[in-house]
């Protein structure tokens, strides 16, 4: 039977996923995408950009496909090489925004299947430990990271983590063992995302030290565990060590986000968001006074959960593992709501974050994101609790309510948009229009259209002088202050002028204006000496003098304001 279940789980968990998001979009697969807003064209883009860069013997690393001459280093920004060479066949067969669709349904059903493992290993019992692989894999955290947060979404190592060590404090797994298979999960987390593997590791630090203190017995093992675990982080840094040196060598010490504004609401972990099917208008009332967006707003458990943890609370507090599960829930959950106790959109006390919310490293992590990790204690509570002693009917019952009480809204378009293509690119007008390695300034800035999608699947023949990558402007762009406004989505001081000096500054043959979002850019530009050639859903402003015929690969002249969607 454990074997059977160790297959059918996936299978069941990639079902799920497969028609939650993966339905929508798999009539189009290549053009449409699971997400919304204009953050899946950073994965699309980088799910493209390093096997192309590996191909052609460009550097994957520093790239100057984007803000030249300076170019942009990877290292720290979302750029998932770990994800981008695992779907670098598919990417390379069929396009980066299948293999990104593929991917976004793989992470949920993968994250959930992890925990499976977890739960199954401590209590030895299948359904219980199905229904709280799905209640990590498809929290409520997992849902909003999958609207375009495809590296946080991206947390399946996370309980095999948690599986290594409860091996070793076990005693089912020695020292060289727990090296030899942690090193590398570790690296691959790297290669995922740095900061999940920033924040798995202050939790494991934490939750070692909880373990130490609350499980005397285990204490022997606890001191034994500080060396493999040394040794595992060392062998992840030599097998990520082309990437780690990047990263090092050029430490980014500014905060890229304000970690007080996406701090969770306590009444969140009681009340879901509009991303939950189940929300009545009294919850959506509510949940619209929570800072953040909804894609931050991920620490919804609901009321069955929560009425599990406190029944396993009342249950088992005298078990001294009981304790340390409620007490590291409580630390998660202590950890995500920020340095501030907020309820319904109210400031209140200060809490334990506040201090460190603006020391270096911690001042780049987004407090609400703590969320994971109150989602992987609470699924192993309700594992525990439902493989337990309670009647049958209520395990049961209300194991059902709380997978339940998270199934997303499906149908509202949260997890399914199809991004905006013009024709200028989609009947190949570029080829025809540019020159080879041309420099385009797209505005609006790429955060706000697609421009990002354009030149991964124009196969980088094209580079772009601004790019959104990463919510900071590069040091050493010229006309930084410029860079910043047309980040913002606002006019910079001196109008098309500015804009103007920022093209010829960055060496840009052409500034794009998407003729969807025309204004107010247009009327900037026409401060300016040049004049715009209307091509392909784009007004062209050529900076200097370098623009081609313009007429697509048929011949005919590619004038039209169309879009293909």
């Amino acid at each position: 039977m454990a074997t059977r279940g160790a297959v059918l789980a996936p299978i069941l968990y990639l079902g799920v996923s497969f028609l939650y998001f993966g339905l929508p979009v798999v009539a189009h697969p290549g053009r449409d995408w699971i997400g919304t807003g204009g953050d899946p064209q950073i994965f699309v883009w980088s799910l493209a950009w390093w096997p192309h860069a590996v191909l052609h013997w460009e550097s994957p690393v520093v790239t100057h496909a984007v803000w030249p001459p300076v170019g942009l280093d990877l290292a720290w920004v979302s750029s998932i090489p770990g994800l981008a060479a695992a779907f670098a066949p598919l990417t390379l067969a069929a396009g980066p925004v299948v293999a990104y669709n593929a991917a976004a349904v793989l992470m949920p059903a993968l994250g959930a299947w992890t925990a499976f493992l977890l739960c199954r290993h401590v209590t030895r019992s299948f359904w219980p430990s199905l229904a709280a692989g799905y209640l990590f894999g498809f929290s409520s955290y997992e849902l909003g990271h999958l609207q375009g947060h495809l590296h946080l979404s991206s947390v399946f190592l996370v309980p095999l983590v948690a599986l290594l060590v409860v091996r070793f404090v076990e005693g089912s797994l020695d020292g060289g063992g727990l090296v030899l298979r942690l090193g590398p999960v570790l690296a691959v987390q790297l290669l995922l995302s740095t900061e999940i593997l920033f924040t798995l590791t202050l939790s494991l630090v934490v939750a070692c030290a909880a373990a130490f203190a609350l499980l005397p017995p285990h204490r022997p093992r606890m001191r034994l565990l500080l060396r493999p675990l040394v040794g595992a982080y060392l062998v992840a840094g030599v097998l990520a060590a082309p990437l780690l040196a990047y990263a090092l060598s050029d430490v980014h010490r500014a905060s890229l986000n304000q970690p007080g504004v996406f701090s969770a609401d306590l009444l969140n972990l009681a009340v879901p968001t509009e991303l939950t099917a189940i929300a009545p208008g009294w919850a959506r009332r509510t949940a619209s006074t929570f800072l953040g967006n909804d894609a931050e707003n991920g620490a919804y458990l609901g009321l069955p959960l929560l009425v599990i943890v406190a029944w396993f609370a009342w249950q088992r507090w005298r078990d001294a593992t009981a304790r340390l599960l409620l007490v590291l829930l409580g630390l998660a959950v202590v950890a995500e709501l920020g340095p501030y106790l907020r309820i319904r959109g109210a400031t209140y006390a200060p809490l334990p974050w506040k201090p460190l919310v603006d020391r270096p490293f911690l001042n780049d992590v987004l407090p609400v994101r703590f969320a994971l990790y109150a989602a992987l204690a609470a699924a192993v509570i309700a594992a525990l609790w439902a493989a337990g002693t309670a009647p049958a009917w209520a395990r049961m019952g209300l194991a059902a309510a709380a997978v339940a009480a998270t199934v997303p809204a499906l149908g509202h378009g949260y997890w399914h948009s199809v991004p905006h293509r013009p024709v200028f690119f989609t009947r190949g007008i570029d080829r025809a229009c540019l020159p080879a390695k041309a420099v385009l300034l797209a505005l609006p800035y790429p955060s706000q259209d697609d421009a990002m999608l354009w030149q991964a699947e124009a196969g980088f023949r094209f580079r772009l002088a601004d790019a959104w990558l990463s919510p900071v402007v590069p040091e050493g762009v010229p006309f930084r202050a410029v860079a910043e406004a047309l980040h913002d989505d606002e006019a910079p001081a001196g109008g098309g002028s500015a804009i103007l000096k920022l093209a010829r500054a960055q060496g840009a043959d052409a500034i794009m204006l998407d003729r969807q979002h025309a204004e107010p850019w247009r009327s900037l530009l026409a401060q300016t000496p040049l004049r715009a050639r209307t091509v392909g859903g784009l007004d062209l402003y050529d900076v200097r003098g370098t623009l081609g015929s313009c007429r697509s690969r048929s011949g005919r002249p590619g004038a039209s304001s169309t879009s293909s969607r």
